[in-house]
């Protein structure tokens, strides 16, 4: 058939293993030194005094993990080459898995173990094409990749599921999965708490005009354990990119997009902020989200605690109230954001000097160039970069999606020149 240059199918099967933990992870560990973790205490009147304890288990059985992936394919190019492409099906399945586990308290570690515990499945679906063609003395080309991806966690030894700071993963769910309240808004006076939550007395309930109000799940008139849920896959569904490049009488242009689409972030930074100011320094924009029904002493208080960032008396405010319930800041809804971005990359623009002009100073080619790098971004996200990738702030260890504040991608610009003798 004489418009296709190629068309090929492909089977493919392998496995490689891994061992990317910490490397004390097969190692006892101790720590002393800090009275809050490693403190004991003694005598009457009782004193801390410094000590050591466990930090880690030793690993007897671990062994490494073994990722082991079937893919089958097609590769293709169309009409000398104007078109061409991939189509990929892949399944990678991780298995004894290295994940981080949870032992019992009466196990005396401070940190979770590592241990070959679960089977992680990806299965996707990967496409490509590139386009390249010219009209007269215009020549452009445009190539775009789409990749859809499903995350599970297929199995984990015994059953129980895997508890990060922020996220829980049972058999069957993604892994890492964000876990938590669902977010409702704010109570706007004490018997709307009162009658959300009625097993509860205005005197034990702990929650007042100015809290957030959470979603009583079951309906049983309390906040517990059971009326939490998955809050968000950090995992996108897609990931794409696209590539455009054109050359015309020496002045050539190419632009580079990446993005991704249907992920969730945990915004850790926005619940620190968003906090009682005890333990981060609070927001700016905190002045104005303000909450309910504080008298003039504790307004006082605040201020000779250095918090000033409030009002008083603003039932409009859409942040809870930051010295109300405990609760206020529960892992929820509330902070799960939007991760989807589209992002121009790179940019570049060239101007190439004819080479009639070049070669009196025996120069074959000499080109100038402008570059810039992530110019803007397209995205829902408050945060500093949606592009959050991994994490290792989670006692899960390696975490997807949470987002701790960190340093944003900066845009950058160059110029240069490339001579060829």
């Amino acid at each position: 058939v004489q418009w296709i240059d190629n068309l090929k199918l492909r089977v493919g099967f392998g496995q490689a293993g891994n061992d990317g933990i910490p490397t004390s992870a097969f190692i006892p560990t101790m720590g002393s030194g800090d009275m809050v973790f490693y403190g004991y205490p003694l005598g009457y009147p009782q004193v801390m005094v410094g000590g050591a304890a466990v930090l880690t288990q030793v690993n007897t059985a671990g062994k490494w993990e073994t990722n082991e992936q079937w893919d089958a394919g097609i590769d293709f190019s169309f009409w000398n080459g104007k078109l061409s492409g991939t189509i990929d099906y892949f399944l990678r399945d991780t298995k004894d898995a290295l994940l981080y586990v949870n032992a019992p308290a009466h196990v005396g570690n401070r940190y979770s173990l590592i241990k070959n515990v679960g089977n992680i499945r990806n299965t996707g679906v990967e496409i490509s094409l590139d386009h390249k063609h010219h009209i007269g003395k215009f020549h452009y080309n445009i190539g775009g990749n789409i990749s859809f991806l499903h995350n599970e966690l297929t199995a984990v030894n015994g059953g129980s599921p895997l508890w990060g700071d922020r996220t829980k993963t049972y058999e069957g769910m993604a892994l890492n999965s964000f876990w938590g309240y669902q977010y409702e808004g704010i109570y706007q006076t004490d018997q709307e708490a009162l009658d959300q939550l009625y097993t509860f007395t205005e005197s034990t309930i702990g929650v007042h005009a100015g809290d957030a109000r959470y979603k009583d799940v079951n309906s049983d008139g309390k906040l517990d354990e059971e009326d939490k849920m998955v809050i968000g896959n950090p995992f996108p569904k897609l990931t794409y990119a696209l590539n455009l490049g054109a050359d015309f009488y020496g002045v050539d242009i190419q632009l580079f997009f990446q993005g991704v689409a249907g992920n969730s972030i945990y915004n850790v930074q926005r619940q620190m902020l968003e906090g009682d100011g005890s333990g981060y320094a609070l927001a700016s924009y905190m002045k104005e989200e303000v909450w309910v029904g504080y008298t003039e002493a504790v307004q006082n208080a605040m201020l000779n605690n250095g918090v000033n960032y409030f009002e008083l008396e603003n039932r409009n405010g859409t942040i809870p109230n930051p010295l109300g319930s405990p609760t206020n800041t529960e892992n929820s809804t509330r902070f799960i954001e939007d991760g989807s971005y589209l992002r121009l990359k790179n940019l570049q623009i060239g101007y190439t000097i004819p080479a009639k002009y070049t070669q009196k100073f025996h120069c074959q080619r000499l080109r100038f160039y402008a570059t810039a790098s992530n110019l803007f971004t397209i995205t829902k996200y408050s945060g500093y970069d949606p592009e959050v990738g991994a994490s290792t702030q989670d006692s899960t260890g390696l975490t997807y999606g949470l987002d701790n504040g960190r340093y944003p991608t900066p845009t950058t610009y160059s110029f240069g020149l490339n001579i060829t003798f």
